[in-house]
């Protein structure tokens, strides 16, 4: 069954390469299968494994150079940093493995790539000809809609975006792009580690470790990308705020899974039922989302100091 299941999953990820524009469709296949392989063989040969990513990095530039291929850097960033993920995830599943939260914070690599992505060259003039692009094909489907232009309807919404100057939905883009990108590559990664699992129970190998959402705990470092965000949105120029604000927005999801599942820990101790509490927590993000996310942020944020679930080992002598 995990052949199969492992065929199955490759296979979805192909369909998906081949509906995804040329060379972001690449990736649906490229990094899953980087990450298992670094995971399996960090696993296996420990720090020597780190040679996949090298030169996994000198085949990408390489391609950089190859003419007429269309590849540009922020196209071959995620492959190498991706297989860093994998040999850092494989590297910890001896002893029991990484809790969710440590495995979380080892998508630092890509985090990183996504900070320096909307300053990379040429990804602004990139951005201009999707943007002509998408108006193009905005017009051509307003001209086959039809049904009232009442507001909130689809039609209204498609019209007022494309009544936005272009510099204005480029800044957009800009800003929107690296969010999208790493939650992109967060499911490839989760993608490939599956592929991982999978290889390991055909070849008889131990599996793969397993954590509960319930003790998600981002580690101390995790404070950084937040503090790095806050300062560069501060004082740092205009061509540095979209990769700060990812940072932030990153950072702020992280901390609010983690604050969701102190609440969640904390209520289950005093024996609220988990029906209950998981109807609770759907209503609370379908209806209060501006004020529910910087609320479960700042209950996750305070669990750094405060270890609300006593998930951090006492000090020797104490009980």
């Amino acid at each position: 069954m995990a052949v199969v299941r492992g065929i199955l999953l490759s296979a979805l990820l192909a369909l998906a390469g081949l509906a995804t524009p040329w060379p972001w469709g690449v990736l649906w296949l490229t990094v899953p299968f980087a990450v298992s392989a670094a995971l399996l063989l960090a696993w296996r040969y420990g720090k020597a494994a780190f040679a996949l990513p090298a030169l996994l990095a000198a085949v990408a530039v390489a391609l950089w150079f190859v003419p007429g291929s269309g590849l540009q850097s922020w196209h071959l960033l995620w492959t190498p940093l991706a297989a860093v993920t994998g040999v850092w995830m494989g590297l910890r599943e001896e002893g029991g493995g990484p809790t969710l939260g440590e495995r979380a914070w080892m998508h630092a690599p890509l985090l990183a790539a996504v900070f320096v992505l909307p300053v990379l060259p040429g990804l602004h003039d990139a951005l201009v000809r999707v943007e002509a692009r998408a108006r193009t094909e905005e017009r051509q489907m307003l001209q086959t809609m039809k049904g009232p232009d009442a507001p909130g309807s689809w039609r209204h919404v498609m019209e007022e975006s494309a009544k936005m100057p272009a510099k204005e939905r480029v800044e957009m883009l800009t800003w929107f792009l690296p969010n999208v990108v790493f939650l992109w590559m967060v499911v490839l990664v989760a993608a490939g580690r599956s592929l991982a699992a999978r290889s390991a129970v055909w070849r008889g190998w131990p599996p793969l470790s397993r954590a509960p959402l319930m003790a998600w705990r981002l580690p101390d470092l995790a404070l950084v990308p937040l503090l790095a965000g806050l300062a560069l949105a501060l004082f740092a120029g205009q061509a540095w705020r979209p990769g700060a604000a990812a940072l932030l927005v990153q950072s702020v999801l992280g901390y609010s899974v983690q604050g969701v599942a102190v609440a969640w820990s904390v209520l289950l101790a005093r024996g609220v039922p988990p029906a209950f509490l998981l109807l609770a927590m759907l209503f609370l993000f379908a209806f209060t989302l501006p004020v529910f996310l910087p609320s479960v942020a700042l209950i996750g944020l305070s669990d750094v100091w405060l270890d609300h679930r006593r998930l951090e080992p006492s000090p020797r002598g104490e009980a």
